[in-house]
Protein backbone atom coordinates (compact mmCIF):
# COMPACT_ATOMS: atom_id res chain seq x y z
CA UNK A 1 0.00 0.00 0.00
CA UNK A 2 3.22 2.08 1.13
CA UNK A 3 4.46 1.53 -2.33
CA UNK A 4 1.30 2.24 -3.93
CA UNK A 5 1.02 5.88 -2.52
CA UNK A 6 4.62 6.67 -3.05
CA UNK A 7 4.24 5.83 -6.39
CA UNK A 8 1.43 8.24 -6.95
CA UNK A 9 3.20 10.66 -5.09
CA UNK A 10 5.99 10.48 -7.36
CA UNK A 11 3.39 10.81 -10.76
CA UNK A 12 1.81 13.93 -8.93
CA UNK A 13 5.32 15.56 -8.62
CA UNK A 14 6.03 14.45 -12.38
CA UNK A 15 2.86 15.85 -13.99
CA UNK A 16 3.46 19.23 -11.81
CA UNK A 17 6.33 19.24 -13.25
CA UNK A 18 5.41 19.10 -16.54
CA UNK A 19 2.95 21.75 -16.60
CA UNK A 20 5.65 24.43 -14.63
CA UNK A 21 7.29 23.55 -17.50
CA UNK A 22 5.05 23.74 -19.89
CA UNK A 23 3.86 27.26 -18.75
CA UNK A 24 7.45 28.27 -18.79
CA UNK A 25 8.19 27.72 -21.99
CA UNK A 26 4.62 29.28 -23.26
CA UNK A 27 5.85 32.33 -21.81
CA UNK A 28 9.29 32.34 -23.23
CA UNK A 29 7.91 31.67 -26.66
CA UNK A 30 5.16 34.37 -25.88
CA UNK A 31 7.55 37.00 -25.18
CA UNK A 32 9.77 36.27 -28.05
CA UNK A 33 9.51 38.66 -31.09
CA UNK A 34 7.39 38.36 -34.60
CA UNK A 35 9.27 36.79 -37.06
CA UNK A 36 7.73 39.03 -39.61
CA UNK A 37 6.30 42.60 -39.02
CA UNK A 38 3.54 44.11 -41.15
CA UNK A 39 4.95 47.29 -43.24
CA UNK A 40 1.64 48.69 -41.44
CA UNK A 41 3.21 48.73 -38.60
CA UNK A 42 6.74 49.51 -39.65
CA UNK A 43 5.77 52.63 -41.82
CA UNK A 44 4.00 55.38 -39.08
CA UNK A 45 2.02 58.69 -41.09
CA UNK A 46 5.16 60.96 -39.42
CA UNK A 47 8.18 58.49 -40.83
CA UNK A 48 11.06 59.97 -42.73
CA UNK A 49 10.15 57.80 -46.32
CA UNK A 50 11.39 58.09 -49.88
CA UNK A 51 10.50 56.01 -52.78
CA UNK A 52 6.80 55.00 -53.94
CA UNK A 53 3.74 54.14 -51.33
CA UNK A 54 2.74 52.09 -54.12
CA UNK A 55 6.00 50.04 -54.21
CA UNK A 56 5.96 46.26 -54.08
CA UNK A 57 8.87 46.50 -51.37
CA UNK A 58 9.02 48.59 -48.42
CA UNK A 59 12.50 48.24 -46.49
CA UNK A 60 12.57 50.02 -42.80
CA UNK A 61 16.18 50.69 -41.50
CA UNK A 62 16.56 51.37 -37.46
CA UNK A 63 19.38 53.45 -37.09
CA UNK A 64 21.39 55.28 -34.88
CA UNK A 65 23.52 58.28 -35.96
CA UNK A 66 26.62 57.81 -33.92
CA UNK A 67 26.50 54.35 -34.61
CA UNK A 68 29.97 53.21 -37.03
CA UNK A 69 27.94 50.46 -38.05
CA UNK A 70 25.27 52.34 -39.33
CA UNK A 71 27.79 54.78 -41.13
CA UNK A 72 29.08 52.24 -42.89
CA UNK A 73 25.73 51.05 -44.07
CA UNK A 74 24.72 54.61 -44.69
CA UNK A 75 26.53 54.71 -48.64
CA UNK A 76 24.87 51.01 -49.14
CA UNK A 77 21.58 52.21 -48.34
CA UNK A 78 22.10 55.54 -50.61
CA UNK A 79 22.63 52.88 -53.48
CA UNK A 80 20.03 51.31 -52.80
CA UNK A 81 17.32 53.97 -53.35
CA UNK A 82 18.94 55.45 -56.42
CA UNK A 83 19.20 52.36 -58.22
CA UNK A 84 15.56 51.11 -57.44
CA UNK A 85 13.90 54.34 -57.03
CA UNK A 86 9.94 54.28 -57.14
CA UNK A 87 10.22 50.36 -57.32
CA UNK A 88 10.62 50.10 -53.20
CA UNK A 89 9.42 52.43 -50.47
CA UNK A 90 12.40 53.36 -47.90
CA UNK A 91 11.40 54.67 -44.35
CA UNK A 92 14.09 55.19 -41.56
CA UNK A 93 13.33 55.38 -38.05
CA UNK A 94 15.45 56.09 -34.98
CA UNK A 95 17.08 53.75 -32.08
CA UNK A 96 19.55 55.66 -30.61
CA UNK A 97 21.23 52.86 -28.08
CA UNK A 98 21.23 55.53 -25.17
CA UNK A 99 23.23 53.23 -23.25
CA UNK A 100 26.63 53.67 -24.93
CA UNK A 101 25.76 56.64 -27.52
CA UNK A 102 24.98 60.01 -25.00
CA UNK A 103 24.70 62.35 -28.55
CA UNK A 104 22.51 59.63 -30.67
CA UNK A 105 19.12 60.93 -29.09
CA UNK A 106 19.94 64.75 -30.01
CA UNK A 107 21.41 64.25 -33.36
CA UNK A 108 17.86 62.20 -33.75
CA UNK A 109 16.19 65.32 -32.98
CA UNK A 110 18.03 67.12 -35.11
CA UNK A 111 17.62 65.00 -38.01
CA UNK A 112 13.88 65.17 -37.52
CA UNK A 113 14.06 69.36 -36.70
CA UNK A 114 15.63 69.69 -40.45
CA UNK A 115 13.10 67.33 -41.46
CA UNK A 116 10.32 69.57 -40.85
CA UNK A 117 12.27 71.89 -43.10
CA UNK A 118 12.56 69.80 -45.88
CA UNK A 119 16.03 68.82 -45.64
CA UNK A 120 16.21 65.60 -43.53
CA UNK A 121 17.91 63.50 -46.29
CA UNK A 122 20.70 66.07 -46.59
CA UNK A 123 20.86 66.56 -43.07
CA UNK A 124 20.97 62.65 -42.46
CA UNK A 125 23.97 62.73 -45.35
CA UNK A 126 26.04 65.22 -42.74
CA UNK A 127 25.30 63.50 -39.72
CA UNK A 128 27.01 60.34 -41.12
CA UNK A 129 29.42 61.95 -42.15
CA UNK A 130 30.53 63.37 -38.81
CA UNK A 131 29.61 60.65 -36.44
CA UNK A 132 32.37 61.77 -34.23
CA UNK A 133 31.41 65.34 -33.90
CA UNK A 134 27.74 65.19 -33.05
CA UNK A 135 27.60 67.81 -29.85
CA UNK A 136 24.56 70.18 -29.81
CA UNK A 137 26.88 73.01 -31.23
CA UNK A 138 27.63 71.22 -34.09
CA UNK A 139 24.18 69.91 -34.69
CA UNK A 140 23.58 73.76 -34.89
CA UNK A 141 26.45 74.42 -37.39
CA UNK A 142 25.35 71.88 -39.67
CA UNK A 143 21.58 73.28 -39.93
CA UNK A 144 23.66 76.22 -41.50
CA UNK A 145 25.37 74.14 -43.87
CA UNK A 146 21.82 72.62 -45.51
CA UNK A 147 20.52 76.43 -45.03
CA UNK A 148 17.72 75.78 -42.76
CA UNK A 149 15.81 78.73 -40.88
CA UNK A 150 18.02 78.54 -37.55
CA UNK A 151 15.78 80.27 -35.39
CA UNK A 152 13.09 77.26 -36.05
CA UNK A 153 15.67 75.20 -35.90
CA UNK A 154 17.14 76.36 -32.73
CA UNK A 155 13.85 76.26 -31.39
CA UNK A 156 12.73 72.83 -32.07
CA UNK A 157 16.23 71.61 -30.98
CA UNK A 158 16.21 73.39 -27.29
CA UNK A 159 12.94 72.44 -27.03
CA UNK A 160 13.16 68.73 -27.37
CA UNK A 161 9.79 68.98 -29.44
CA UNK A 162 10.64 65.91 -31.98
CA UNK A 163 12.14 63.87 -28.49
CA UNK A 164 8.79 61.56 -28.59
CA UNK A 165 9.08 60.78 -31.92
CA UNK A 166 12.25 59.23 -31.53
CA UNK A 167 11.40 57.49 -28.14
CA UNK A 168 8.47 56.43 -29.90
CA UNK A 169 10.30 54.87 -32.95
CA UNK A 170 12.62 53.12 -30.56
CA UNK A 171 9.76 51.75 -28.19
CA UNK A 172 8.63 50.35 -31.78
CA UNK A 173 12.12 49.04 -32.57
CA UNK A 174 11.88 47.16 -29.11
CA UNK A 175 8.61 45.83 -29.80
CA UNK A 176 9.21 44.48 -33.39
CA UNK A 177 12.50 42.62 -32.10
CA UNK A 178 15.37 45.61 -32.60
CA UNK A 179 18.46 44.88 -30.43
CA UNK A 180 20.85 46.46 -32.31
CA UNK A 181 21.75 48.93 -35.30
CA UNK A 182 21.38 49.13 -38.16
CA UNK A 183 18.18 46.94 -38.15
CA UNK A 184 17.16 45.93 -41.31
CA UNK A 185 13.17 44.78 -42.14
CA UNK A 186 12.46 44.04 -45.85
CA UNK A 187 8.55 43.36 -46.26
CA UNK A 188 8.62 42.99 -42.57
CA UNK A 189 11.51 40.38 -42.81
CA UNK A 190 14.15 41.24 -40.10
CA UNK A 191 17.91 41.65 -41.28
CA UNK A 192 20.37 42.27 -39.02
CA UNK A 193 23.67 44.60 -39.37
CA UNK A 194 24.72 45.62 -42.06
CA UNK A 195 23.99 44.43 -45.56
CA UNK A 196 26.25 44.52 -48.39
CA UNK A 197 24.79 45.78 -51.98
CA UNK A 198 24.83 42.28 -53.49
CA UNK A 199 22.53 41.04 -50.23
CA UNK A 200 20.22 44.09 -50.92
CA UNK A 201 19.51 43.08 -54.59
CA UNK A 202 18.68 39.75 -53.77
CA UNK A 203 16.26 40.35 -51.25
CA UNK A 204 14.50 42.99 -52.93
CA UNK A 205 14.69 41.03 -56.79
CA UNK A 206 13.17 38.28 -54.97
CA UNK A 207 10.24 40.40 -53.45
CA UNK A 208 10.23 41.75 -57.10
CA UNK A 209 9.62 38.82 -58.63
CA UNK A 210 12.88 39.46 -60.74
Amino acid sequence: MKSFTENWIFIGIGVVSLIIVGLAVFSISGSQPPKEVSNSDLVKNNSQVLGSEDAKVTIVEFSDFQCPACGAAHPVVKQVIKEYGDRILFAYRHFPLLATHQYALKAAEAAEAAGEQGKFWEYQDILFANQDNLKTEDLKNYAKQVGLDMKKFNGALDSGKHKDKILSDLDDGEKFGVTSTPTFFINGQMNRGVLNLDQFRSEINKELGL
